[in-house]
């Protein structure tokens, strides 16, 4: 994904994003790459540690969220409201809100 799109999707300025995807790739989580069209644009790429640490992070976040629903909702509401949230995935959003498969 080119760097300035990340930054406009988490809502940070270019240099705010530069910052921490620099953390990132000294991590090992994250890669430069080039664009071949286009030598101005610079890709921020998941490496595999990064993928691994975003799945490892997805499954205890998913896991709070189910904690923080279910300390709150009944079975009766909870089935309500997924049926409500179903109703966003009826779309034809390329956003998926799934975490990643393992």
């Amino acid at each position: 994904m080119r760097r300035v799109d990340i930054a406009e999707q988490v809502l940070l300025t270019a240099s705010g994003i530069t910052r921490l995807l620099d953390g990132l790739e000294q991590s090992g989580f994250v890669d430069r790459a080039s664009c071949a069209t286009d030598r101005r644009v610079v890709y921020a790429v998941l490496t595999d540690a990064g993928l691994a640490k975003l799945r490892e992070a997805s499954r205890s976040h998913v896991a709070q969220i189910d904690a923080l629903f279910r300390a709150r909702l009944d079975d009766e509401e909870l089935a309500g409201l997924t049926m409500l949230l179903a109703r966003l995935d009826e779309s034809d959003d390329e956003a998926a809100c799934e975490p990643p498969a393992d």
